[in-house]
């Protein structure tokens, strides 16, 4: 950034505290990044590209993709129970019209699905090769007609204003969001590499013949056709991207790009639907596979994953660069180079809002190192080669990478991973530790034996990969909300009416506890409020996944998830062989702690009544006396995050009594519901908003605690004691030693620290021995930021100089210059924990 200094001479600013930049980029990967973030000054970009049949009742948006981010209700409602809404009306104006086969609307839904999505991505979105780029693959930000004919696009209508009117109410309500979206899913790109989709193609063909007349008639066969029609798909798209190579390759101003597209062109013509044989064509199978499934969702990246591909990508990798030397290690960076880029432009959706659209991680993650069978270490030399190109490309947020880190991680590996740590402020990875996630899955019904093998989505969840569906963010229910159910006998406060009737119940009547004798009684009538909070959210989802497995089938991606397949079930209507629906805690912390208030200083101490606790938080703290007993809440009753073996017991106590629910259901299209937490941000936004003080001390409408993390300022006994309290909140050991982990999806813990503690090399080896403490004691997952404060604050005053400083918010990297002043503030006053 310049500006005019006092001689009239442009002069350059410089931030007064350093932040990482890229460094040691080839020329290719330098233009790529710096094309990358021209942004709005690009001539080319990948922004949403809308479609539609050309019907009067045509419908382009799913509204239900976004019920999770209440931010933008406002553009999905705006006059009426019957609005389209902004968003949907902006689409359907700007829609073009795609030509139609003679006999579309005589096929089932998913066929119609699939030959829209065919005629769109070959012959109305063009195919181009973007710069120096050695991937193909580039527009794929779609907005598709859901392809409805006039009853179905009725029926839908009326379901959807259902779904919409009673999600809006609970979030309003001060209990969450939910909704049934796409992503967060790692499809089968280990067999399409592999086998490819002739394997795919061959295997659906194969089912589809042992099927009864009567079954190919009905739902199973029109899936199964649906599928073999787009198992072709990638080919054809394939096809076309070769010949734009060749005919680039003639207008190119050098020999060796021409070659280059020579060879990118012979690669599209035996990838994706062949087996891969070089490292070049596994990276492009994946890319051109992924692409299509986030065109096919109209979802852009989201939580879609790559799995470990160190591991499924690592023959090919050791064929060409170790053994037969055929590309050299460099030129594999490159080849990765352009995978970053692509991954990036998913951000091109939404370029025209906020910072370029650039303000937070999709989550399309994909995961290093780890484990095998046998606890053996994995970490190979391209799970370093991704590790440099991380590093290279540091600060960008595409892909998402999660290191495994276990018992038996390398020395080498640790050094790696810290050296990067301190050169980034923002930790550029997510570290996720093996046994206690292991433990998680296992919990869930994974055999042991299979179970070392699973993957992460989005922020942070673990799943399965290529045969789960987990529907990882799509139950967010507020637990805090408990609190007040339970002081009101499972009413809203008095004066919080937001979207219910005065004295209205909404919860089970638990009894005044005014009149309860003993903590007991309490946390009897806490229990049951609980589970009243998850069934109310099931129920609610229940409706969401009930629409979308019988209106919104996506057999490209069905394809590429085991079991859909074998059961002619499209992937949201019960086909995978593993299917959950993760119902993510939020404010656990601040749920515990003014639990813990209560035990302590009304039934224990006698410090206060109940109704004094009550109208305290009536009057949010205001007046002399609830100023002092704000004080005393705040300071004097125990917290969650300090080691201390009754608040943690008590935090564990809550988290099974939570999460032991969340097994109670299952959905109408047979998915288990199972426990996870990541707030994302819900802890700092609307439904912290919604949400009346606690008493723990918070006041109304302040943050909650962030997934899995202590209450900020209340952990002041450093980052070991941190830890061992999220590792017994989470489940502890067993007697025998063994991890016992109540959340298979896993638990966001995000840590900051002064960069000073690892500056110097004996304060690295504390780092990694801390690394080491948290594999023993800590809990799945864990998201560092180096940051110093007053940077954070020279940011607020002079962003122009900060553009490119991301930290870590809970789950995914942000710049700091993009996101809200409320946000940022709270990650300035994020205790820095000394070693």
């Amino acid at each position: 950034m310049s500006k005019i200094n006092e001689n009239n001479v442009y002069q350059e600013q410089v931030p007064k505290f350093p932040i990482a930049e890229p460094h040691d980029l080839s020329p290719r990967s330098k233009w790529l990044r710096d094309y990358y973030f021209k942004g709005l000054d690009r001539e080319w970009n990948n922004q949403f590209m809308p479609f539609t049949t050309g019907t009067d009742w045509d419908i382009i948006l799913y509204e239900g993709d976004y019920y999770i981010v209440p931010e933008i209700y406002s553009y999905i409602q705006v006059l009426g129970k019957n609005d389209k809404g902004v968003l949907a009306s902006s689409f359907r104006s700007m829609a073009s019209d795609v030509k139609l086969p003679d006999n579309f609307w005589k096929l089932s839904l998913p066929e119609r699905r699939i030959k829209f999505l065919e005629e769109v991505m070959l012959n109305y979105i063009p195919q181009e090769i973007v710069g120096p780029s050695l991937l193909a693959g580039s527009r794929f930000n779609t907005q598709l007609s859901k392809c409805f004919n006039q009853d179905e696009a009725k029926e839908y209508w009326k379901k959807n204003i259902r779904n919409r009117e009673a999600i809006f109410q609970f979030h309003k309500s001060g209990f969450g969001n939910l909704g049934a979206i796409g992503g967060h899913i790692i499809p089968d790109y280990e067999t399409v590499v592999k086998k490819g989709f002739k394997y795919i193609y061959k295997k659906a063909k194969d089912s589809y013949s042992k099927f009864s007349e009567e079954e190919k008639l009905g739902p199973k066969g029109q899936e199964l056709r649906a599928i073999m029609m787009t198992a072709e798909i990638p080919r054809k798209l394939a096809k076309k991207y070769a010949e734009e190579c060749r005919r680039l390759k003639n207008k190119v101003p050098t020999y060796e790009r021409g070659e280059e597209l020579e060879e990118m062109a012979k690669n599209l013509e035996h990838v994706p639907w062949e087996p891969s044989e070089t490292f070049w064509q596994g990276i492009q199978a994946v890319w051109l596979t992924h692409m299509l499934v986030m065109a096919e969702e109209s979802y852009p990246g989201p939580g879609l994953s790559f799995g470990r591909i160190d591991q499924y990508l690592w023959s090919l990798y050791k064929k060409d660069v170790l053994n037969d030397k055929t590309i050299a290690k460099n030129f594999v960076k490159e080849i990765l180079g352009s995978f970053w880029f692509h991954c990036n432009t998913a951000y091109d959706a939404m370029i025209n809002a906020g910072k370029q659209g650039i303000t937070s991680g999709f989550g399309q993650i994909i995961t290093l190192s780890g484990c095998g069978q046998n606890g053996e270490d994995l970490t190979n030399e391209l799970t370093y080669t991704f590790l440099e190109v991380i590093d290279e490309w540091y600060p960008i947020l595409e892909p998402k990478p999660n290191v495994r880190l276990h018992r038996n991680s390398s020395e080498k590996l640790l050094n790696k991973i810290i050296d990067m740590i301190a050169r980034a402020q923002g930790s550029p990875f997510l570290l996720n530790f093996d046994e206690r996630s292991i433990a998680g899955m296992i919990r869930e019904g994974i055999p042991k034996h299979e179970a070392w093998d699973y993957g992460v989505v989005g922020c942070l969840e673990n799943t399965m990969q290529g045969n789960d569906r987990s529907s990882t963010v799509n139950c967010n229910p507020n637990l805090t909300k408990s609190i007040e159910l339970t002081l009101w006998n499972g009413k809203n406060m008095p004066g919080n009416e937001i979207v219910t009737k005065a004295d209205e119940q909404i919860g089970p009547e638990t009894g005044d506890p005014e009149n309860f004798n003993n903590w007991e009684e309490f946390w009897s009538a806490w229990k049951k409020q609980i589970q009243f909070i998850i069934k109310y959210a099931v129920d609610l989802n229940d409706m969401c996944e009930e629409l979308r497995g019988k209106f919104l089938p996506t057999p490209y991606l069905s394809s590429i998830v085991r079991g859909c397949i074998e059961k002619g079930l499209d992937i949201r209507n019960g086909g995978p062989e593993l299917r959950f629906v993760t119902i993510e805690g939020v404010g656990f912390a601040t749920t515990v702690d003014s639990l813990l208030s209560i035990k302590k200083l009304v039934y224990e101490d006698k410090k206060y009544a109940i109704s004094q606790i009550k109208d305290a938080l009536q009057n949010n703290y205001e007046g002399k006396d609830y100023e002092i007993m704000h004080t005393y809440l705040k300071n004097k009753a125990p917290k969650y995050g300090n080691d201390m073996d009754d608040a943690d017991e008590l935090a564990r106590t809550i988290m099974e009594t939570w999460t032991e629910e969340c097994w109670k259901y299952k959905t109408l299209t047979d998915y288990q519901y199972r426990p996870g937490m990541l707030s994302w941000n819900y802890w700092a936004g609307a439904d912290a908003g919604n949400t009346i003080a606690t008493p723990n001390g918070r006041y109304k409408g302040t943050f909650l605690s962030n997934a899995i993390c202590p209450t900020n300022g209340v952990d002041v006994k450093g980052p070991t004691a941190v830890t061992n309290s999220v590792g017994k909140a989470i489940g502890g050991k067993n007697e025998s030693g063994e991890y016992i982990n109540y959340l298979p999806n896993g638990a966001s813990h995000t840590i900051t620290f002064n960069p000073s503690i690892i500056k110097a090399p004996e304060h690295k080896e504390k780092f990694k021995a801390y690394l080491r403490g948290y594999i023993e004691n800590g809990g799945t997952s864990l998201q560092i930021n180096m940051l110093d404060a007053e940077m954070l604050r020279d940011a607020q005053k002079h962003p122009e100089n900060y553009k490119n400083l991301l930290v870590r918010v809970t789950g995914y990297n942000a710049y700091f210059t993009a996101i809200g002043r409320e946000l940022q503030n709270e990650i300035i006053a994020r205790e820095s924990h000394n070693m």
